[in-house]
């Protein structure tokens, strides 16, 4: 469609959508190409009609109109022959952490998108290009709350397999599932070749269809002419594979054309789709990372620690909203083993829901493990959910009438699993035949409502052997029965058997053992207890869960094989290290101190700023560039290092010509409306000492000159995600160079290349945010030397 409609006389910087309301027969003339070229579903000219996205053209007041008509039309020309798919496309904002948009105004405007559709009858929703998982998340849960359309749900991923937000294909399956589409997969992106590896991924975890879209191919320009380089023949040749590995819905997406449909078409007529057989796993998932729970598998533990009960240096943190402090705590459950993070605030009479909020939002960025919401109250559970970004768990559901009624639609609702405890109306059983009967209960119903086996998980309970001595054998008997007659997985809080009794962790210890031994899938423990993660690896090897007993070896390899060397006593970091941690782990609430401290240690404020806060965030940038970062993490550390600028800002001697960074002057060049890459931009640069001056999206060559003389800019940089608007930023070069202005070019975007940068002349190309920023340095470095 995108491709298609500019042909039509869709004009630069207008939104695709404007066209239903001027020339509607255009966009049914472009379905019916498609349609004869044996398309079986019309996706609407919709992907930006939600309010936040038609409120950049002022178009916002005409919603029910566009998506309304958008569906007429494509029903019209399908004329019975093709099903009608509602396109649902990113909101053009992040929500947070990355960017500033909430959750509840995402699903919001979604929300608004779908009924406006619903009267003119899609036959189902397709959301396409999503890059955050929790956008998927809300463009899923709009459909849902809103109708029972089917639900094809795609996320867009870059050449390294991941979406640029951190999203792997494994944890977008996940979610898909938890949330009940009908189908999952992935669209634009790159070329074909470069979704086949996600597609594999996909469809070796996936249980429901898969679904791709690729593009043509990256485009490239070619005398100011966009062209993609994948042919009609090639993209036939690559559903074929598709279709080998078990891709059952293809078509094609950017670039594409009636020809690559009907080669796609010819290439797959009389084939039938490939089954799938991923086996049925526990997951859980966090942003960018799944954790399976499988016999085959290492066990998998569940970190206790963040739990005010009995912890007091705790809940004066939750009081006081101290996030360094939590963050501490899940940055050591999860550097020590933890597969899942366990949070439960305790009693809050302040402000559960807030406090429940701030927790998610905390550990969330400050570990990569999905998390536990441990709580009974619906209100709490529920905005916990919100803030999940990918799946969680409820702890705990009972057999009580009143928890399963109100908790377990809110796991159907938001994709969790479901946690729950052998207890009822009458409290805790007395025999394990109780305990089996309400675990059963409690599976039966979750199931009758959507929930399927796999995302149930029973805890037996374990009482204090110092006060029901004969009942530890009671919980063990209980783990065997539930997975023998109810097979689902179980889960149970190990340290409360020792309670009340000395030498706490020889008892607790045992128990877990003996635990495991029974069927114990997931413990809950404390993960920095060196003797509960000896036993778990041991139980690893012994069990057959640790082929080969790398990871056991990894573990413990010291003290097998005596070879090597004990490593020194820990000492406390000196002040220049520990300002180095704080910003790579994104501790904003400490970072004041530690420079402050650095300052009246007589560490000078010059040495500060470069030897440790810009050393830190080019750390930063090395992880992002190999991975080990994402999106999050480092616009979380920008941030960090920034508010310790500002704290040691007042102490940097005052010469002239050190008074900043540089000046940005940044455009999204004339024609083209999309500005998420470059506010990331922005974001980093600012929070590296550059002052920005943002002119915005769509602005005209001739504003960005005049600005770029009244602002005495260093640096012009300009953004564009479109072939068709790129060719916009060589105008600008040669402006500003006839123009007389001296400051330097910086150019990125998603169709912007090193190439294209040499050949327009620009001083220099930013692939990335990270890469932006050292450009940026560099290009001032050289400016201030000529």
């Amino acid at each position: 469609m995108g491709v298609l409609i500019r042909r039509f006389g869709l004009q630069p910087g207008e939104p695709p959508e404007n066209m239903l309301l001027r020339n509607p027969e255009a966009v049914g003339e472009i379905h019916r190409l498609y349609l004869d070229s044996g398309a079986d579903i019309l996706l609407t000219n919709t992907f930006g009609a939600t309010r936040i996205r038609l409120r950049e053209s002022g178009l916002d007041d005409r919603i029910g109109e566009i998506n309304r008509g958008a569906v007429r039309v494509a029903r019209e020309a399908g004329g019975g022959r093709a099903l009608v798919g509602l396109s649902i496309g990113p909101l053009g904002r992040f929500l947070r952490p990355i960017g500033d948009l909430e959750f509840a105004e995402a699903l919001a405007a979604y929300r608004e998108q779908v009924r406006a559709a619903l009267p003119e009858g899609p036959d189902l929703a397709v959301v396409e290009t999503i890059s955050d998982i929790r956008e998927f998340k809300a463009a899923i849960l709009a459909i849902r709350e809103e109708s029972d359309l089917p639900i094809i749900a795609h996320m867009t991923f870059t050449e390294d397999g991941r979406t640029v937000t951190g999203t792997d294909p494994l944890t977008c399956v996940t979610v898909a599932m938890a949330l009940g589409v009908d189908a999952v997969g992935a669209n634009c992106s790159v070329g074909p070749k470069d979704l086949l590896p996600v597609m594999r991924e996909m469809a070796r975890s996936s249980r429901i269809p898969i679904s791709v879209e690729p593009n043509a191919g990256l485009p490239r320009l070619e005398r100011d002419r966009e062209v993609y380089p994948t042919t009609p023949e090639e993209m036939a040749r690559y559903a074929s594979e598709f279709a080998d590995i078990g891709v059952s819905i293809i078509g094609a997406c950017c670039g594409s054309t009636p020809e690559h449909i009907r080669s796609i078409r010819k290439a797959l007529d009389g084939r039938r789709p490939k089954p799938l057989d991923s086996p049925a796993r526990t997951r859980f998932s966090s942003r960018t990372r799944t954790v399976e729970v499988s016999d085959d598998l290492p066990f998998v533990l569940i970190g206790e620690r963040i739990n005010p009960s009995g912890r007091k240096e705790l809940a004066r943190a939750i009081e006081s909203r101290d996030s360094a402090f939590l963050r501490k705590d899940a940055m050591e459950q999860a550097t020590h083993g933890a597969g899942l993070i366990d949070i439960n605030m305790g009693i809050s009479d302040r402000d559960p829901v807030g406090t429940m909020r701030w927790a998610i939002q905390t550990v969330q960025q400050a570990a990569h493990c999905p998390v536990v919401v441990d709580s009974s109250d619906p209100a709490v559970v529920e905005a916990a959910l919100m803030e999940v970004e990918g799946k969680a768990m409820i702890n705990s559901v009972s057999g009580e009438t009143d928890s399963l009624e109100s908790l377990i639609p809110l796991a159907r609702k938001y994709g969790a699993a479901v946690l729950g405890i052998t207890l009822d109306e009458e409290g805790i059983p007395e025999s394990t035949e109780k305990r089996l009967e309400i675990a059963r209960r409690i599976v039966d119903y979750a199931r009758s409502r959507g929930i399927p086996r796999e995302d149930i998980v029973i805890d037996p309970l374990s009482l204090p052997v110092s006060a029901e001595q004969r009942k530890v054998c009671d919980s063990l008997e209980a783990i065997r029965l539930i997975k023998a007659e109810l097979g689902v997985r179980t889960v149970m809080g190990v340290s409360n058997v020792s309670f009340g009794l000395p030498k706490r962790p020889i008892i607790h210890s045992t128990f877990l053992a003996m635990a495991l031994h029974a069927g114990l899938d997931l413990p809950i423990v404390n993960p920095l207890d060196d003797s509960i993660r000896g036993i778990i690896h041991a139980a690893d090897l012994l069990l057959g869960r640790d082929v080969g007993g790398i990871r056991y070896i990894q573990a413990h390899g010291e003290r097998v094989q005596g070879t090597i060397p004990t490593p020194e006593p820990q000492t406390s970091p000196g002040a220049g290290e520990a300002i180095v941690r704080c910003v790579l782990e994104g501790n904003k609430e400490a970072v004041d101190s530690l420079v402050g401290g650095a300052l009246e240690g007589g560490i000078p404020a010059q040495e500060i700023v470069d030897r440790y806060l810009v050393a830190a965030m080019e750390k930063v940038g090395d992880l992002f560039e190999k991975k080990a970062y994402f999106l999050p993490q480092v616009i979380l550390s920008a941030e960090t290092m920034q508010r310790g600028f500002q704290r040691v800002k007042p102490h940097l001697p005052s010469r002239k010509g050190e008074g900043r960074s540089g000046r940005i002057l940044f455009a999204t060049v004339k024609g083209d409306i999309h500005d998420i890459g470059k506010n990331i931009c922005i974001t980093l640069l600012e929070n590296h000492g550059f002052e920005i001056i943002d002119l915005g999206k769509n602005v005209e060559t001739k504003v960005i000159v005049e600005r770029a003389k009244e602002e005495g800019a260093d640096i012009v940089a300009m953004s564009a995600l479109m072939t068709t608007t790129m060719i916009r930023m060589r105008e600008v070069v040669e402006a500003l160079k006839s123009s007389g202005v001296k400051a330097r070019t910086l150019i990125g975007g998603a169709v912007v290349t090193q190439a294209y940068a040499d050949e327009i002349h620009a001083d220099g190309y930013g692939a990335n945010a990270v890469k932006a920023v050292k450009e940026s340095r560099r290009l001032l470095s050289d400016r201030l030397l000529k």
